[in-house]
């Protein structure tokens, strides 16, 4: 047998009905191109990925597909625009955490600039006050009286790094690192009490599409207004309840739900999708003229409680695990919807995958 022939070089994983298929469509028996296609073909089956990042890898085949260039240099072009898919939203996020990093270092060399300056006075009043010729006791309590400022300040320092270090700096609430704390004292909180706790996750829906038509600085903006819509709800829970909003990463955020049920949740998901749905962006050029008005944004929502979700395995993890496949539900469903998670889906494999 010729070991070298078309036929032998064709992926062995490729089942007879789908080969027959790349054969009509003229896909080189090369296991290269058809190695990519293929696996290109089973992204949907890829847990790590979003719904966006599978719909746009899906109309990446179908282009290839139907330009049928089967180049080299194409083939280079699919190969690195597939990386660019799989690795943006990652890349999103790390620009993300290096400009609040940025941000949090420019605030201390800020207040280490206003300490020198505090310090350097505190030595010319220590030195005033000695040569001052005043009583001695008189003498050291103006020292004491300095320095007992100079730490009162030092303390509010801290107090307002530690803010900024769980602040998302962009759209104003928690950050990443605060939703993490704050879910974990609210679940705690829950069990002592033996009160519902319920989350939901929220991610604009097309955001890349709309950060690519309009720009990152309307994509800023957009989130900026996210952020100030799920702020404001804090003020409007009733007895008993509390809402923490926080951005989880890029355009998702999450709230945290304390003393809600699951569909109280949902009930409040609804409201959040419609607010923000009924936003209207407005953008205008440099001296502040209206270039475009009416843009609007959607969101997805994915809703899900602490014990009814959970079960046996009631912690952070599993509870945001719930509350992502109800998201990715959502998605599937065609978004600009909240969807509740269903415990059987752990049973038949539904939503997103552990």
């Amino acid at each position: 047998m010729n070991n070298d022939s078309p036929s032998s070089r064709a992926p062995s994983f490729c089942s007879e009905n789908l080969c027959g298929t790349l054969e009509r469509l003229g896909v080189p028996r090369e296991s290269k191109w058809r190695g990519l296609i293929l696996y290109m073909r089973s992204i949907k089956d890829y847990d790590f990925l979003d719904a966006e990042q599978k719909e746009l890898i899906q109309k990446l085949v179908v282009s290839v597909l139907r330009e049928k260039d089967f180049s080299e240099t194409k083939f280079k072009e699919v190969v690195r625009q597939n990386e660019h898919i799989l690795h943006d939203p990652w890349r999103r996020k790390v620009e993300a955490s290096l400009k609040e990093a940025a941000k949090l270092v420019g605030e201390m060399y800020q207040i280490m600039g206003r300490r020198r300056g505090d310090v350097e006075d505190l030595e010319a009043a220590t030195v005033s006050a000695v040569e001052s010729g005043k009583e001695l006791d008189e003498v050291l309590s103006d020292i004491r009286k300095g320095f007992h400022d100079m730490v009162a300040d030092m303390e509010k320092d801290v107090d307002t790094l530690q803010e900024l270090s769980l602040t998302d700096p962009l759209t104003g609430i928690g950050n990443r690192r605060a939703f993490d704390r704050a879910a974990v004292e609210t679940m705690e909180a829950a069990g002592r009490l033996c009160e519902p706790m319920a989350l939901l996750m929220i991610d604009i829906d097309h955001f890349k599409q709309f950060n690519d038509e309009h720009g990152h600085r309307i994509g800023d903006q957009a989130l900026a207004t996210v952020g100030s819509l799920l702020k404001g709800l804090s003020e409007e829970h009733e007895a008993g309840q509390n809402i923490i909003s926080a951005r989880y990463g890029g355009e998702e955020f999450a709230v945290i739900l304390s003393g809600f049920s699951k569909s109280q949740a949902g009930d409040l998901a609804e409201i959040i999708r419609s607010r923000i749905g009924r936003y209207h962006f407005v953008i205008r050029d440099l001296s502040g003229e209206v270039i475009t008005a009416g843009i609007k944004i959607e969101v997805s929502i994915g809703v899900a409680e602490l014990l009814q979700d959970c079960g046996m395995a009631a912690d952070l993890a599993h509870l945001v695990e719930a509350a992502d496949r109800a998201l990715y539900q959502a998605k599937n469903q065609g978004r600009n919807r909240v969807c509740l998670f269903d415990p059987s889906w752990v049973m038949d494999g539904g939503g997103r995958k552990a």
